[in-house]
């Protein structure tokens, strides 16, 4: 059936996003759902087809694929050529009949004759909770029958404005993807209007609805002409609604209709101006309204449009809040009040994860804390599930993980639990969450049993860990042996004559997530413990607790520490080699990728590349994610930071070098500590003894990620990829690394179908597959994500927004801004923003300033004079590097890329976290 060029509000079509754009399928929707919405007609996309077909137009439009969005005199040239163009276009007799005959018949219902209308814009890309560029197409009050065709072709051609050329290109979306729909709605005589968000787009609260009112038409409030008056309104659990909040807007003007068409603008009376323009009755009916329009729409919060007119309310558009960050679901069982943090913080990794990764860190993690007595009432097919209803602990909201810690706000192990290592902001935050809200407490024989499991767990820990602590290099020698057995494990289970199916390859793949935490509890734990806790009564013994931040810089060489050193022996052959190092510094990165995959470099050259890879090539950026590729499958990351480590000329500078003088500085500092005591007789053989401890048993801090999950997970992603490409060869899915988008528990169901050749299920796959693509490519373009995520919806980005209570507050110069002091020291130079170490274009000497580092980011740091992060903690990545490398740090300065910009000179103070702007 061909498509109509009109459709009215309860017409089948109507609903059809592609047939009427987004604002006229949401008004279809609230009509056809009883609410009170104006009457109204729509001229469907068929109609707007239809006009560029046109050619003319056609060829006009050719001009998008060419020009350059940020030339502003170009893109107004061809915007203004295309727009006219369109607004010139003769309609067909039969379209402008239908549009006259439905323009009459809303008429006839409203019994007047050549009444006013709305025309309204309805993009097919507008309105969508996956897209926030509603208004950027034109809407025209007050419209009467003569001008209407020249008020709808005016709306096809704002499609086709700067801004909305420059959006879409940017956001590459193919503007012949997006279409344009038509509302010609009834024009209300409105005595009161506004909008009204059914969560609080500010603070995310999804138990509050704002409200902001104006005299006459909403347009001097959606325009920003007035100041509104401001309701606050909260839901309760019995959901009553409450007016928490008023503030009365000035009003100054109002816009009203006039009789013979168009608008006009009335300066509101001295005495109107501060009365409210809503009562508490109309003001709470309205909030009540707008939760019941909420509800149908799933609970999807809404943005609305509303009309009082004599006693009567109106919605007048309605469409998704795009602004909101997601909320987890409640796991069954659980209720009231869940606070979450956020996992990618903690590792210095914001981007999204795959449901792969995801599901394989919630398993290992789940079995980790029912090992140690936590989560026992978990299993460990709820943490492989992809029903996140089974998500206790650790829960997923736009592709990221969120750790749910509101148990441990209210159970036995609450006064061990601090973030101020991993992230002072977060820990801010925390608190004052703590403080301020109310979270459910646990029942007493619930905490009885969870102390009863802990004890289980921390009483044999005790024991180890004292006999760490006097035999450090018995622990770390049985630890590394035992990760030796672990890797025979693993190794063992993938040989062919165990791992003959790909449901053969998962199953061992699951079982190695039920190993790894029991590992690491027994023996890992024992181990970095002790060499946290000499860290921090070192910390008490010092003056200063940053020296004693100093001190991990003699800690023996840790895996990253390691890598680096490994990766500046092979720079250090390169640059030996004259005909090399010329092809490194003249050739482009792709090139060299190419020799060494067909093993074209000189022979030893070729040979310790090789060993690198082998040996680290499991890591990679965002390495906790086991969906994201690795340095073996994207080894241009190492020849990028060869190339980095090429421009390192002065002999002081070099890594071994660095690695000797941060060694060197720390016995320095050892030194001045000792000379600082107060009762040296008592503190010194206390000093001696925590310092041998720290050096010994604080580098394997970072042995667990490096040798237990990022190792493992380069293995289990090669096998898995192997046994990946029968399921390609069969169908199943278009390409191995489609095993990435699947939870762990569909990814056995892909092998078992594979295996058993269920080709019924072949579209299946590929469509949950395409989606979940789709979606992960979605939320690549979120670049902002909350610290501390509430189930109620609030959100915390940072600590700027929490109350100081602070009665010592630090006084700041001007131009200076304060972080938390990670590794002492103070530096001047040039800032140098990254956002991709692939990318970071870092010189030599520059001051670092990113958002937050993971092993990927280890390269830059010997190049780097300083560093500077908007998130972490004294043992986030960063902050441990920086130490190592005797790098002036300073982390948790909110915003940081936006206040400091490349090329500016700052002085970085990480001994008090002072940070001042010298010159721009």
């Amino acid at each position: 059936m061909s498509m109509p060029f009109v459709v009215n509000l309860n017409d089948q079509h109507a609903v059809d996003l592609d047939t009427v754009g987004g604002k006229g399928a949401n008004l279809a929707i609230l009509y056809q759902r009883k609410f009170r919405v104006p009457d109204a007609f729509i001229l469907t996309t068929h109609a707007y087809e239809h006009v560029l077909n046109n050619y003319q137009v056609k060829s006009v439009l050719s001009a998008i694929n060419q020009v350059d969005v940020d030339n502003i005199n170009e893109l107004e040239d061809v915007s203004s050529h295309i727009r006219s163009t369109i607004c010139s276009v003769t309609l067909p007799n039969d379209m402008i009949d239908f549009i006259l005959k439905s323009y009459d018949s809303l008429c006839e219902k409203s019994d007047q004759r050549n009444f006013h209308v709305a025309v309204r814009s309805s993009a097919t890309a507008e309105d969508l909770p996956e897209n926030s560029f509603a208004g950027q197409q034109d809407t025209y009050l007050h419209v009467r029958k003569e001008n209407l065709i020249e008020k709808i072709k005016e709306c096809w051609a704002s499609l086709f404005t700067a801004r909305a050329i420059s959006y879409r290109k940017k956001s590459n979306i193919d503007h012949k993807l997006v279409k344009l729909a038509v509302v010609v709605q009834e024009m209300l005589p409105s005595e009161v209007s506004g909008v009204a968000f059914t969560a609080n787009p500010i603070t995310g609260l999804r138990n509050e609805v704002v409200i902001d009112s104006t005299y006459g038409l909403g347009e001097a409030l959606v325009s920003g002409l007035i100041t509104p008056d401001h309701y606050e309104i909260i839901f309760n659990e019995n959901q009553q609604p409450q007016i928490r909040m008023k503030t009365i807007g000035e009003k100054s003007i109002q816009i009203i209709g006039k009789s013979h068409g168009g608008t006009d603008t009335l300066v509101t009376k001295e005495n109107d101006r501060m009365l409210e323009a809503l009562s508490d009755e109309y003001i709470l009916q309205l909030a009540i309204l707008a939760k019941q329009i909420e509800k149908s729409y799933n609970h999807r919060p809404q943005d609305l449009e509303w009309s009082f007119i004599q006693g009567k309310l109106y919605i007048l558009q309605a469409r998704p809040i795009t602004t909101l960050f997601p909320i987890p679901i409640h796991a069954d069982g659980q209720s009231g009040l869940r606070c979450m943090i956020s996992f990618g913080t903690i590792q210095g990794f914001l981007e999204p994860m795959t449901p792969l990764g995801e599901s394989t860190i919630r398993t290992l993690v789940g079995h980790f804390l029912r090992t140690i007595g936590i989560h026992r009432h978990a299993s460990a097919q709820d943490d492989m599930s992809s029903d996140p209803s089974r998500h206790t602990i650790f829960k997923s909201a736009a592709n990221r993980l969120w750790i749910d810690i509101s148990g441990i706000f209210t159970s036995p192990i609450k006064r061990i639990f601090g973030l101020s290592m991993i992230d002072t902001g977060m820990n801010q935050i925390i608190t004052y969450v703590k403080r301020s809200k109310n979270f459910s407490s646990p029942s007493i024989f619930s905490s009885i049993k969870t102390y009863f499991y802990l004890m289980l767990f921390i009483i044999p820990l005790m024991i180890r860990s004292i006999r760490n602590i006097v035999f450090p290099r018995y622990g770390k020698r049985l630890y590394l042996q035992q990760m030796e057995k672990y890797h025979q494990f693993i190794d063992q289970g993938f040989l062919d004559e165990h791992n003959r199916s790909f449901t053969d390859c998962v199953r061992h793949f699951q079982k190695i997530f039920s190993v790894l935490p029991s590992f690491l509890a027994q023996y890992a734990v024992s181990c970095i413990a002790p060499g946290v806790i000499s860290l921090k009564i070192l910390q008490k013994l010092a003056q200063n607790p940053v020296d004693a931040l100093a001190l991990t810089r003699a800690v023996e060489s840790n895996p990253t520490t390691e890598m680096n050193l490994i990766l500046w022996k092979l720079t250090v052959l390169i640059k030996e080699n004259c005909e090399v190092r010329s092809l490194f510094e003249n050739e482009s990165t792709d090139y060299l990728v190419n020799m060494y995959k067909h093993e074209l470099f000189e022979k030893q050259i070729q040979f310790e590349m090789n060993e690198f890879f082998r040996v680290y090539g499991c890591r990679g950026i965002g390495e906790i994610d086991l969906g994201r590729k690795r340095w073996t499958e994207q080894p241009l990351v190492i020849i990028e930071q060869i190339k980095n480590y090429l421009k390192i000329i002065n002999p002081e500078k070099a890594i071994n070098k660095i690695h000797e003088q941060s060694q060197q500085s720390a016995y320095e500092t050892f030194h001045r500590i000792e000379k600082q005591l107060k009762w040296p007789i008592i503190q010194k053989p206390l000093l001696n003894f925590l310092f041998s401890r720290l050096k010994i048993l604080f580098s394997l801090r970072e042995s667990p990620k490096f040798h237990g999950i990022i190792q493992t997970f380069g293995k289990c992603r090669y096998e898995l990829f192997r046994k990946a490409q029968l399921a390609v060869n069969e169908q199943f899915i278009s390409q191995c690394d489609d095993i990435c988008f699947l939870y762990i528990d569909e990814l056995y169901s892909l092998a078992l179908d594979t295996d058993q050749k269920n080709y019924h299920k072949k579209d299946y796959w590929k469509i949950l597959i395409e989606q979940r693509r789709a979606e992960y490519e979605k939320q690549m373009l979120c670049k902002r994500v909350p610290l501390i995520l509430l189930s109620d919806g609030t959100t915390y980005y940072d600590a700027t927004t929490i109350p100081d209570e602070n009665s010592n507050k630090i006084e700041l110069m001007e131009g200076e801004y304060l972080g938390s002091p990670v590794s002492p020291g103070v530096y001047e130079g040039k800032v140098r923003i990254v956002d991709d170490p692939m990318n970071s274009q870092l010189q030599p000497g520059e001051i670092l300033v990113c958002t937050a580092t993971d092993p990927a980011w280890t390269s830059l740091f010997p190049i780097a004079g300083a560093l500077v992060l908007e998130m972490g903690g004294m043992l986030q990545h960063g902050a441990i590097v920086s130490r190592e490398y005797g790098l002036p740090a300073v982390v948790g300065v909110a915003n940081a890329k936006n206040i400091f910009h490349t090329g500016q000179i700052i002085q970085v103070n990480g001994s008090n976290g002072r940070i001042h702007i010298l010159s721009e």
